[in-house]
């Protein structure tokens, strides 16, 4: 019997936020089935649009691309840490996931590689103006995490690194991606993997060569 599929990935329409400078997302009909006989849509938007993931070329001169990377990387173990009881643009520090840092370390039942997901429910306000305003990971708890045996790193908000002022460095998404570790943003849902079960996570992105990142279709399973 095939697994039941648990949708983690925010939906591409009009209403799609961006980050601030980013392209736009555009989905428009090119061609119709009442004038041309077949459906065709032009699609434009950015890497990082939607639920998506982070190469190390995000952000790294000389990093890996999107279409560089393992497949074995986009499906691993979850390990999902409730932090829903962080507030607007509050940090995420190792305090706050230390409590629970023994799930997270390498050689568990789950195995030396695992994607870890961080739970704010910031996804509830996916679309207001209040999803940018989200919670946001420490430098020091994503040192912490670095050392556990984590290769992805999966949050429902629209940065690790929250709201960074003109001019300043996205210290978080540069120490992840500087040691190979993936980022996943915009993830939704997340809450329904949080009933104790484990669960195997699959992140694929699009094969773009070349490219710092991808949207991608995020799904999770019981295993």
């Amino acid at each position: 019997m095939a697994p039941t599929l648990i949708d983690l990935t925010q939906p591409l329409d009009s209403e799609v936020p961006v980050y601030p400078g980013d392209p736009p997302f555009s989905c428009r009909q090119y061609y119709t089935v009442p004038r041309d006989g077949y459906s065709v849509h032009a699609l434009s938007c950015s890497s990082h649009v939607g639920t998506h993931v982070d190469a190390p070329s995000h952000f790294l001169v000389d990093g890996a691309t999107v279409d560089q990377l393992s497949l074995s990387t986009f499906i691993l173990p979850a390990l999902v840490l409730d932090v829903s009881h962080m507030k607007a643009r509050q940090c995420i520090t190792w305090d706050t996931v230390e409590p629970l840092a023994h799930r997270i370390h390498p050689g568990t039942a789950l195995g030396p590689e695992v994607t870890l997901l961080l739970c704010t429910g910031w996804s509830q306000h996916w679309g207001r103006k209040e999803y940018m305003k989200s919670p946001h990971l420490s430098e020091e708890a994503a040192k912490e995490i670095m050392e556990r045996g984590v290769r992805v790193v999966g949050i429902d908000v629209f940065s690790v690194d929250g709201e960074v002022p003109e001019g300043a460095v996205e210290t978080v998404h540069r120490l992840l991606l500087g040691n190979g570790i993936l980022i996943v943003e915009n993830l939704t849902n997340v809450e329904a993997l949080l009933d104790g079960s484990a669960y195997l996570v699959s992140l694929l992105p699009l094969k773009l060569q070349g490219c710092d990142g991808s949207p991608i279709r995020a799904v999770a399973w019981k295993v």
